[in-house]
C-alpha cells in the first residue's frame, strides 16, 4: 500500500506538475511558496500544514506537523530545502515524493519560505491570496508598491510614506480583524490611507489582507 500511494504521488508530481507549473520564481518568495505549496504538499500536510491532509490516513506513518515550531524550527532551511527533493532520507521513507523529480530549486526554495511562514506566523491567512494578489496590484502598488515596501509612484508625487507591508515586526502587530478593518475604513491620519469598503467586496478585502500577511512573512 505504502509502495502504491507514493508511485501514485511520484507520478502526479511528474506529469501534473512539469506542465502547469512556471520555474521563474524567485527564491523565498513565500506567496509563490503559497501556491506551490497548494498544488504539491497539502494533500499529505494538509492546509495549514498540520499533517492532516486527504491523504494522511491513507499512508502507514505519520505525516509531519509542519506548525510543530519544537521539530521544524531545529532543521536549518539548507536542511528542508535538501528534504523535499529527497536528496537526504527523510523521516518517512519512501512515502515522502522525491519533489525535486518535479520542482526547480527555486520552487522549492520558495515552499521552503513558506513552510517557515506556517511554522513563525502569528496569524491565519483569512482570505484567499491569489485574488488577494490580484486586488493588491489592482488596488495597492500604486501607494505600497509592486512589492510592498511602500514605495509606490504616488510617494515621490505626493509625499506620503505608506506602510512598508514587508515589515513583518510592524505588519504582526496588526490582528486580522484590524488589518481587515484599516483596508476596509482607511485611516484618519496623514498616512492618507482611504477606505475600500465601498469598492470592494468583503473577499476581496479579505483576500487583500492574506496577500499582505505574506508580504511581510519575514
Amino acid at each position: 500500500m505504502k509502495s502504491f500511494v507514493s508511485n501514485t504521488i511520484k507520478a502526479v508530481a511528474v506529469f501534473g506538475l512539469l506542465g502547469g507549473l512556471s520555474t521563474n520564481l524567485l527564491a523565498s518568495d513565500t506567496y509563490q511558496g503559497y501556491r506551490l505549496y497548494n498544488q504539491t504538499c497539502f494533500l499529505c500536510h494538509g492546509e495549514d500544514g498540520k499533517g492532516d491532509g486527504p491523504l494522511a490516513a491513507k499512508l502507514d506513518t505519520d505525516v509531519t506537523d509542519l506548525t510543530d515550531g519544537r521539530r521544524i524550527k531545529t532543521q536549518s532551511d539548507q536542511m528542508l530545502f535538501r528534504l523535499i527533493p529527497g536528496t537526504v532520507k527523510h523521516g518517512s521513507g519512501d512515502v515522502m515524493p522525491q519533489w525535486g523529480l518535479a520542482l526547480a530549486e527555486p520552487q522549492i526554495q520558495a515552499i521552503v519560505a513558506y513552510v517557515r511562514f506556517l511554522q513563525q506566523s502569528p496569524h491565519k491567512l483569512p482570505g484567499d491570496p491569489e485574488l488577494g494578489e490580484k486586488v493588491y496590484g489592482d488596488h495597492c502598488v500604486a501607494c505600497h508598491g509592486r512589492k510592498g515596501k511602500g514605495d509606490g509612484l504616488l510617494t515621490d508625487v505626493m509625499k506620503i510614506k505608506p506602510t512598508d507591508h514587508t515589515n513583518s515586526a510592524v505588519m504582526n502587530k496588526f490582528s486580522n480583524s484590524r488589518l481587515i478593518e484599516v483596508i476596509t475604513q482607511g485611516t484618519a491620519d496623514k498616512s492618507l490611507m482611504p477606505g475600500w469598503g465601498g469598492r470592494l467586496t468583503k473577499e476581496e478585502i479579505e483576500s487583500a489582507a492574506s496577500d499582505i500577511r505574506l508580504l511581510s512573512a519575514f
